[in-house]
Parts: C-alpha cells; structure tokens; sequence
C-alpha cells in the first residue's frame, strides 16, 4: 500500500533579522514559491500546507498552488516551537503515514531532495526520522563560546598546528525534516539513533537569516537562471545555423565558441563550412544537433573542438567527456565514412573561476589516451605559445581568460595548417 504524505510549510510572517523574508522577491519569485513548487513537483504529497498568521502570506502561498492554514495568536508568537507548529497542524490532518516539514527560508532544496529523501527513508528499516545534513566546513573543535570578557579560555588547544580531521563532520542545514506521525508527536523532534540523514550540498542547503544570507541566494539564484539563459542561447544559435547544417564544404568546423567565433572562411585553401555553437558543450551538441539529424553532410577534413564548456557541467568528470566525444567522433563517421577527423586539445585559461588549467591537463591526458587506443581522430595540441611562464593562457591570446582574440585565432590558423596537409 503507498504511503500517504503531507508537506507542512511554516511561515510565520515576524521575523526581525530581516522583515518578510519569507516573501521577500528572490530574483523573480517570493522565496516562499520555491519551496511551494518543489514540495507540488515532487508529486509526494495529498496536501501541501503553509501554515502562517499572515493574510498577505496567505494570498501568495494560494497564488502557487499550496493550502493555508490560518494559525491562532498563540502559535503567531516568538515563543513558538516548530513542535507547537507542526502539532497544530497534525491534529487537523492526521490521516497520513508520515509528513515533511520544509522550511521556506531554504530555497534551493527542490523537487529531486524532496524525491530522494523521500526514498531513503522509506527504504530505511530503522528509521522513523530524517534530517536533511550538509558537511561542515569547520570542525566541533573550533567552535566554542567566548566569553564577555572576550577571554579565548574555552579555546584550549594549540590552534596553529590544528589540522582537519580525517573524518567528516556534517550538521543539519533545515532543508528537510521527516517523520511518522504518532512518532514525532511522541518524542516532540526528529534527531537520534532512529534518525536517518540525507546529504546535501553546501551550495543546495543555504539557509538564509539575514540579508548576507538572501544575498548569497540572490547570487545563486542568478548562476541557476544563467544555466537556463545559457541553454536557450544555444537553442537560438542553434537554429541561426540551420542553413549552415544543411550546406557541405571541404572543411567542417564543429565545435564550441571558440570555432564559432571565428571568422575565418578558408583554410588552406579550401572553404569552411562553420558549425561551431557558443556555449555548446559536448553532451549538448550530440543530443541537440547530431542525434537529431540536423546535419546531414560533412566535409572531408572535419576538425573537432570540443570538451572545455563540459568542465563546468555539474558532477562532471574526465570520462563524461572522453564518453560524448567518442560518441561525436562515431556520428561523424556515419554521416561520412571517409571523413578526416581532427580533434583538438583543450586550450588553457587565464585567470578563471569556473575552470582551472589542472582539470584541463588532466582532460588533455585523456583524451590523448583515447585518440592515440582508439585511432578514431588526429590530435591537435595548441603549441607553446599558448601558453605563458605558468602554465596559463598567455594573456596576449585573450581578453577575458577564456575566448581567443585576433592574435590567437592568426596562431591557431598556423597550428593547423602545421598538422593539415
């Protein structure tokens, strides 16, 4: 028999550290939406119920889609416990085999947490709560109270030979609290040994508190709406292109931005017919453009850049790339058996945050592996002069560490025409 759910949202509309926050705009919702849709998407629940004093929080959390319960003065109060909160609710629907309790002040826990919680802990064959964890950046050992006198006595260790313990530390980030009804209504709270813990990331188990904190989010928020601007982008490039896809010349680029902005139209004497996609990276061109058949001819010479936006693909590993490119590489290769395959190496950067020159070496390692087993393609590394003192792109190459300037596509033209005959 399945299980019967309820989510409980509490929101209480007092809070001093920062007024509203609950409602507060987070980029282009109420903070209090996000945690309405995940708790409706995950598709868990019979009822989703803020529970709230307010009128105002009332009207919004019914705009996206949640019941409300109007709280009595006693539990609007400061005095009031999550217990109070929480009991008041369960006594009015207490058909249900378990519940979760989501707080709105965590808006990037979502409909897949809600979902993977959910199935832990059904699974589990102890536990009868769960709490949703996030690993400490910093050790037990290092927080300790201080006194008035500002005396550091309670510190009583040699810090400057502190080193982190080898075993991880988490705590609780109030993302996710879980529990069965009757057992929660008995021991009043979800923590123990008949507690299980779900495991978040830091970035998904903000909690915010004061405005610091809905800064923070407002920065996540953007890098999360970015994500979505940048596939769309893609999309739109995509279909700019889709003459190009449907032309043939002797040479075909494909790749990311680095052949799509380049405005080179021959190479070696002969024609390029320019498939590169800014932003693309290699999952996204096999499925969006390869897999769905939108070119149909390629040129006798291809060449291949690919592989540099995969680094910031969430989870992303070496052999996630090295995977969409062979699988690329053999698309090729039915649409055109006795096409050339030329590939290159990941360029370095300079200078950027969503990328380090480490993975990219270790990526280049790979992915020179793999041509040279397999013998599907010819790799073009990008020689020394790419490359400053330290192992960066040379800043005379690039204007923002990343993309290539004038000076560098008048090299590349030359690395290439080094290897193509």
């Amino acid at each position: 028999m399945p299980f019967r759910r309820i989510a409980i949202i509490p929101a209480r509309s007092g809070s001093k550290g920062l007024p509203n926050k609950n409602i507060l705009m987070l980029v282009d919702k109420p903070m209090i939406a996000y945690t309405i849709e995940a708790a409706i998407d995950s598709g868990l629940f019979d009822r989703v119920i803020v529970s709230t004093d307010s009128i105002e929080y009332k009207y919004i959390a019914e705009r996206y889609g949640a019941e409300v319960h109007i709280r009595n003065k006693e539990l609007a109060s400061d005095a009031a416990t999550s217990f109070m909160v929480v009991k008041d609710i369960l006594e009015k629907y207490h058909d249900y085999d378990y519940f979760f309790l989501l707080q709105p002040t965590s808006p990037f826990r979502n409909s897949e947490h809600i979902i993977q919680a959910a199935e832990l802990f059904e699974s589990s064959n102890y536990a009868r709560f769960l709490v949703s964890v996030t690993e400490s950046d910093k050790s037990a050992d290092l927080i300790k109270p201080i006194e008035s006198s500002l005396s550091l006595g309670h510190f009583d260790k040699d810090f400057s030979n502190y080193r982190r313990q080898n075993c991880k530390q988490y705590m609780p980030n109030g993302a996710i609290f879980c529990g069965y009804l009757a057992d929660y209504l008995d021991k009043k709270h979800f923590f123990g040994s008949n507690s299980i813990a779900y495991i978040m990331t830091y970035e998904d188990s903000i909690d915010i508190d004061n405005i610091f904190d809905f800064n923070v989010a407002i920065m996540i928020q953007n890098k999360k709406n970015k994500s979505i601007n940048l596939r769309n982008m893609i999309m739109r490039r995509i279909e700019e292109k889709r003459e190009y896809f449907k032309s043939v010349s002797p040479i075909t680029f494909m790749g990311h931005s680095i052949f799509d902005y380049w405005s080179i139209k021959v190479l070696g004497g002969k024609r390029i017919n320019n498939l590169g996609i800014s932003g693309i990276n290699s999952q996204q061109y096999y499925e969006l453009i390869l897999n769905k058949g939108l070119i149909s001819s390629v040129g006798e010479d291809v060449f291949l850049m690919i592989g540099s936006n995969d680094i910031v693909v969430e989870g992303w590993n070496v052999d996630y790339t090295i995977y969409w490119i062979n699988k690329i590489i053999d698309k090729i290769h039915q649409i055109n058996t006795q096409a050339k395959i030329y590939i290159f190496s990941i360029p370095p950067v300079l200078g950027r945050v969503d990328r380090d020159n480490r993975m990219i070496e270790h990526l280049n390692e790979r992915l020179s592996q793999y041509i040279n087993e397999s013998k599907k393609a010819i790799l073009i590394t990008f020689d020394s002069s790419y490359y400053d003192p330290f192992g960066n792109l040379s800043y005379q190459y690039t204007n923002d560490g990343l993309h290539f300037n004038e000076a560098a596509y008048d090299q590349l033209e030359k690395n290439i025409l080094s290897v193509f005959k």
